[in-house]
């Protein structure tokens, strides 16, 4: 610890030194000294840091851009090779039978971290017991163009959610598929043989005058993940099928966009790793049948300058996601065989709206960038759990299972109202000096659980509670410009997460085994704290950058904890309670460098650290220090590169859960992949990649970290073996 604090101040140190020294090269600059070598590209343009477009080098913060270009080259599918490459963002993908739960960023994930499609933010995961979880359902992204991802706490612009940052996915557009200026057409194929994956993608547009048009489809099948651990896999279908319409009109308020998404997704899986052990020792057969629909329908108008902004969006959405997961169980070893079935069905329904508006205008000398902007939404939510079990022996069924009851609910029929109010400003003390953006935000969060026959029925001891919370989230941050090449950022920010309404009122009671759980009306938010600092550098050859950054969560939600036998009840009681204190800091530094017109190089270094403040031990959630090199070559003619890829990981600590249980700590490794891009005409690209050159079996640590050591999961949750995967790409 002491060690990482201390890099943490040198860096810190380095980049003040950084900023004096600045101060003296501007005053001694000469235009003689503006060569050649100083032509700098365009810069990378994103709107995630501040919900309205800005340079990279404008912002004081750390965001990665994935360009449509990038998602091509990378020869990207699925959400998991969208950050295969990226250095401090992972998929939490725990289970071989459901849906990942989201993206992980700097070691926190799940419903803590905002993932937003075209500014609208999606469901959040819920999950309960083995046979229940919903996934965090994603756009294909067959059908994103762009992706922007937002690291640390952003709560003062996203509100909820935003504890641990922000992925940002932005669908394609016509402007995108457009060819001739009239019409256009973009057809994309996709093969991999790690899990059997086909995927197909057809984009068609349209314009004419103000008017334009835009028809997507994207289709996509696989079988089990091939696992280089497992001697048996768990056997598994996945379809999943999307579409996107959208259609877009120039008018004199501004620009006008309609826009219709729709996702269906189908699981079927035979589950064999857990087959006789555990739980499931008297199991003979497994299998699941889940589905998913979601769908999104968006009316956008970005307006030009009118009496409330110089320029804006406004936005009203109106979402639905559901949830289908049919399981069925065979226990054929008992002296009375026994048939098992659980049905578990999960509705979201969501609208809102929101504005994202900005102006210019100054105080003497001093220019101001004023953005301010609202959202407010309404969300509904149920679930229901049903089940039955058949004695094939006694030609008998029963619906109670465990001392439950079913039909039941795990909470009581819910509505989520949000209300959230910023103001952000970048102020730019004078030309060429640093920029202050202090920002903050007002947001209101309320509970109503609604009337619910059923749940008061099956949990006739529980109390249920409403909860309303309020929170004022600000943000600080300085950009300071070293030079026409370089600046220094710096940036304090605060996250925040409302208690879900799943953790306030629980449902939970098992008579058989005298356990109930209970509401807890002072369940209180998560909050995050993020410090950030860092240098940013670069010219017509060469990027580099190096950040540190301390991030503080606290109050983090225990759900359903124990919390003892209750003699006055007669009964174990279980409620979902705050936590302390969690630490998680580190440096990440990058080089990319063109040593030639034909050779270039990138490298990413990542070194991190965490600190459960109650117990002093690592946080098994966040994984170990990193890094990533890449190495391109790309010939005269212009017509095909080819790059290799070096990632690798330190080994995980060995940790223990709250029982004094060893975890599993994910081994070191290092893997190479080789991806090349063929060109045979400009509007005609094939690509393909060996990954995983060297066959290593291997684990990614956020994705196991929370198993006991001999867990049987394990060998099905290792990486692939070497494996290849292709692309067509053509656009007419």
């Amino acid at each position: 610890m002491e060690g990482l604090q201390f890099r943490l101040r040198i860096a810190c140190g380095a980049a003040l030194l950084a900023v004096a020294g600045s101060a003296t090269a501007q005053q001694n600059a000469t235009q003689d000294e503006v060569v050649a070598d100083k032509v700098i590209p365009d810069e990378v343009i994103t709107v995630v840091a501040h919900r309205q477009p800005r340079e990279l080098n404008e912002v004081a913060g750390t965001v990665s851009v994935i360009s449509a270009e990038e998602l091509a080259r990378d020869l990207v599918l699925n959400a998991n090779d969208l950050v295969r490459y990226e250095m401090g963002v992972e998929l939490d993908d725990t289970s071989s039978r459901f849906g990942h739960s989201g993206f992980r960023i700097r070691g926190i994930g799940g419903n803590r971290t905002a993932i937003v499609v075209d500014q609208v933010a999606i469901a959040d995961r819920f999950a309960v017991g083995s046979f229940s979880d919903t996934g965090r359902g994603l756009l294909d992204l067959g059908l994103a163009n762009r992706v922007e991802i937002l690291r640390g706490p952003a709560s003062t612009l996203y509100g909820s959610d935003a504890l641990g940052g922000v992925v940002a996915i932005e669908t394609l557009s016509a402007d995108d598929v457009l060819y001739s200026g009239k019409r256009g057409t973009q057809l994309r194929l996709g093969a991999a043989s790690d899990a059997q994956r086909g995927y197909g993608r057809v984009a068609t547009a349209l314009s004419d005058g103000d008017h334009s048009v835009l028809l997507a489809g994207a289709a996509q099948y696989r079988e089990e993940r091939d696992a280089a651990a497992a001697t048996t896999l768990d056997q598994q279908r996945v379809r999943q099928t999307g579409a996107l319409l959208k259609w877009q009109t120039y008018a004199d308020v501004g620009v006008w966009q309609v826009s219709f998404d729709a996702l269906r997704e189908t699981r079927d899986t035979a589950i064999f790793h857990s087959l006789g052990s555990g739980r499931q020792a008297s199991t003979t057969a497994l299998s699941g049948d889940d589905e998913r629909y979601e769908w999104r329908t968006i009316l956008r108008l970005r307006t030009a300058q009118n009496m409330l902004a110089d320029r804006g969006e406004w936005r009203l959405f109106v979402q639905e996601a559901q949830t289908q997961q049919d399981s069925f169980e065979e226990r054929g070893i008992l002296a009375e065989p026994l048939s098992i079935y659980r049905g578990f069905r999960y509705d979201y329904d969501n609208y809102g709206l929101a504005a994202d508006l900005e102006s210019d205008w100054r105080w003497g000398d001093v220019r101001h960038r004023l953005g301010y902007g609202f959202e407010v939404s309404r969300a509904e939510v149920w679930d229901e759990r049903d089940a039955w079990q058949w004695n094939q022996t006694q030609q008998t069924s029963t619906k109670i299972l465990l001392g439950e009851t079913f039909p039941l609910r795990d909470f009581p029929r819910s509505k989520i109202n949000e209300l959230g109010l910023y103001l952000h400003d970048e102020i730019k003390l004078w030309r060429n000096g640093p920029s202050l953006s202090p920002g903050l935000r007002y947001e209101r969060y309320a509970l109503r659980t609604q009337d619910d026959p059923l749940f008061a029925e099956r949990y006739p001891n529980s109390d249920v509670t409403d909860l309303t919370h309020d929170a004022w989230l600000p943000k600080l941050g300085v950009l300071w410009p070293l030079n026409d090449q370089a600046e220094w950022f710096a940036q304090y920010a605060r996250g925040y997460r409302a208690p879900p309404f799943a953790d306030v009122n629980v449902g939970l009671y098992y008579p058989q085994f005298r356990v109930l759980a209970i509401a807890n009306p002072d369940l209180q938010p998560e909050r995050g704290y993020t410090f950030e600092t860092g240098v940013r550098w670069r010219s017509a050859k060469s990027r580099a950058s190096v950040t540190a950054f301390h991030n503080r969560y606290s109050d983090f939600i225990d759900s359903r904890a124990s919390l003892g036998f209750d003699p006055q009840r007669g009964l174990l009681i279980f409620q979902s309670i705050n936590r302390e204190k969690v630490v998680v800091e580190g440096i990440e530094a990058s080089w990319e460098q063109d040593w030639t017109p034909r050779w270039s190089s990138e490298l990413w270094l990542q070194a991190i650290r965490s600190e459960d403040k109650t117990t002093g031990a690592a946080v098994a959630a966040v994984s170990p220090s990193s890094m990533l090199a890449a190495i391109r070559y790309t010939p005269e003619s212009l017509r095909w590169d080819s790059r290799l890829v070096l990632r690798a990981q330190r080994g995980q600590k060995q940790l223990f859960n709250a029982d004094d249980e060893a975890l599993f700590a994910a081994p070191g490794y290092a893997t190479l992949d080789w991806l090349v891009q063929w060109y045979p005409s400009a509007d005609i690209r094939v690509g393909a990649g060996l990954f995983n050159l060297t066959d290593r079996t291997y684990w990614q640590a956020a994705q196991v970290s929370s198993y006991p050591e001999n867990d049987p999961i394990l060998p099905v949750l290792s990486q692939p073996g070497r494996h290849v995967r292709v692309t067509f790409d053509v656009r007419f």
